[in-house]
């Protein structure tokens, strides 16, 4: 994946150097993440199956390079009282994967939005942490509250086509259906849309959050957390 001048964007040049020192291992993903910044573009394909939208980029030209084997992830959003990130557009996330022992603690910036494609790009901080039931006690502690919960199995792949695009694809089976989000620098982005010839009612740009509240919204309900039938708790 590379932006306009050709270079690989930061997102891929991190996450590729975790790979290489452990190809054989899709826990190195995010075992060593450090907290630093990167700039995110992403769309949101639906398909009835994760089998239906693999075959829907494979017929597209694409070849698939799996990252990470399907894994199930549990979310919660965090905000204060006041819902001060919230009224920004910003978000505060706590990601537990029952293939990791460490928490992922990500911030997630205001967006902004492609005048053309509609396509959000934002900032976002990621990092690690050892505990993640000690993590979310920590921030409750510091005075923010669980806002949202949401739940998926993902499974991750490399992109690549032949005329250069590389991007990376996350098959996300979600209790209200079956998704891909497909990340990258802007540009790429924009040059995948084009290259599929997508029109802007063909992918979804909002956040599984957004969806979710649409959908209780649609349903003359208030907003419920996105979540399979499990048992109840602040993780796995």
């Amino acid at each position: 994946m590379s932006d306009a001048s050709g270079k690989a964007s930061p997102r891929l040049e991190r996450i590729g150097f975790r790979l290489a020192l452990d190809n054989r291992n899709p826990k190195a993903l995010f075992a060593r993440s450090k907290p630093m910044p990167h700039i995110e573009a992403e769309i949101k394909l639906t398909g009835a199956t994760p089998d239906a939208l693999r075959q829907r980029l494979t017929a597209a030209g694409f070849t698939l390079e799996l990252v990470a084997p399907r894994h199930f992830e549990d979310n919660w959003l965090f905000d204060t009282p006041a819902r001060a990130l919230f009224n920004k557009r910003q978000a505060l996330r706590v990601r537990l994967r029952d293939d990791l022992t460490e928490a992922i603690l990500t911030h997630k910036g205001q967006p902004t939005e492609a005048p053309a494609s509609g396509v959000k790009v934002r900032e976002e901080i990621e990092l690690t942490v050892s505990d993640g039931p000690a993590l979310i006690r920590l921030l409750e502690k510091l005075g923010f509250e669980k806002t949202f919960r949401y739940q998926k199995f993902r499974t991750t792949y490399r992109l690549r086509h032949a005329s250069g695009l590389e991007l990376w694809a996350m098959i996300d089976e979600t209790p209200i259906g079956c998704f891909v989000e497909l990340e990258a620098d802007e540009a790429t982005i924009e040059r995948l849309i084009g290259q599929l010839g997508l029109k802007r009612g063909d992918y979804v740009t909002a956040s599984y959050p957004r969806l979710q509240r649409e959908r209780c919204q649609a349903a003359g309900k208030p907003l419920e957390d996105m979540t399979f039938a499990l048992p109840p708790g602040d993780g796995r």
